[in-house]
């Protein structure tokens, strides 16, 4: 019955994807995942950050549960829980894989032994890590933490997936940036040692590929989870965001189909479905953007939720 369920749910979202390719209006393009972001940690200058109160633990659930209400169950990703949010982030884990809706953490760490023990009991179906560099300093410049966290995230997710034979992805993501490209063949050799199931690469949103990027892609090796479309980007092609559109709240309760255009408001306010069926403009306006959102939200490419 868990597999059917699973299969219905993923049936949907690709029906989601599909839509998001052709031409309508806001009601004809679904968001086919969520992004929840905790706090604005590592986000990247000029991009969209929020402003007021943080959204309390019941207002977070509510809007996951509105958003499932409106769309069945949905792929979350959840970005900046750590550490401040630690506590928060193993509840929201836990409430969005009751809904059946499949997780994926995307961190710099520190998430300790216990946390990663914790989130694996509870379902997390996926974490991807930020690693900038096997050296302190320039994995520092790219990240913003250390390396140390880092690897003790790594390392405490294997350790707890290992004894708890569940099925759960650990991934590395590398952010391309001028002072790390020299350094992503090395990290993806560390990230293979440390038992991570695949390395991607991604450029910070707001950032232009460095140069050097594309011989930095091919150096992840066999490994290389990439997504074709940011691969397409680094080459200068454009195509069309791969994906599906997409919905975030900041931790302040706005919504955001994109980082690059105006907010569609706040779920303090009002609910999803109302709020994206108005946004005509910014659906739009990011359906546009050669890069509306990161692409590590992407991989893995099947998330279940295995609670």
């Amino acid at each position: 019955m868990k597999k059917l369920e699973q299969l219905l749910v993923r049936g949907r979202a690709l029906a989601r994807t599909a839509r998001s390719g052709l031409p309508g209006a806001a009601r004809d393009h679904r968001p086919v995942r969520l992004v929840l972001r905790l706090n604005d940690i590592g986000l990247a200058p000029g991009l969209i950050r929020a402003t007021g109160e943080p959204l309390a633990l019941g207002q977070w659930q509510d809007a996951i549960v509105r958003f499932e209400q409106w769309l069945g169950s949905i792929r979350v990703t959840i970005a900046g829980g750590e550490p401040a949010n630690s506590e928060q982030l193993e509840l929201l884990v836990r409430f969005a894989n009751r809904l059946e809706c499949p997780t994926h953490l995307v961190t710099a760490g520190p998430i300790e032994p216990a946390a990663a023990m914790a989130l694996v009991d509870i379902g997390l179906g996926a974490v991807t890590v930020l690693v900038g560099g096997v050296d302190a300093a320039t994995h520092e410049a790219a990240v913003g933490g250390s390396l140390e966290d880092a690897t003790r995230t790594v390392e405490a997710f294997r350790v707890a997936r290992a004894s708890r034979s569940r099925q759960m992805d650990i991934l590395v993501g590398v952010p391309l940036t001028e002072t790390t490209v020299a350094s992503v063949g090395a990290v993806a050799g560390w990230a293979r040692q440390a038992g991570a199931d695949g390395v991607l690469a991604t450029v910070p949103l707001g950032l232009d590929a460095p140069a050097g990027a594309q011989a930095a892609l091919e150096s992840l090796g066999r490994d290389n989870l990439t997504p074709e479309h940011l691969a397409t980007w680094l080459e200068g092609r454009r195509t069309r965001p791969h994906g599906g559109v997409r919905c975030e709240i900041l931790s302040d309760g706005t919504v955001l189909v994109s980082s690059h255009v105006a907010p569609l408001g706040n779920v303090r306010d009002l609910g999803p479905k109302e709020l994206w069926e108005a946004a005509d403009e910014q659906i739009a306006a990011a359906r546009a953007h050669p890069r509306p959102w990161d692409e590590v939200e992407l991989v893995p490419e099947r998330l279940a939720s295995t609670r």
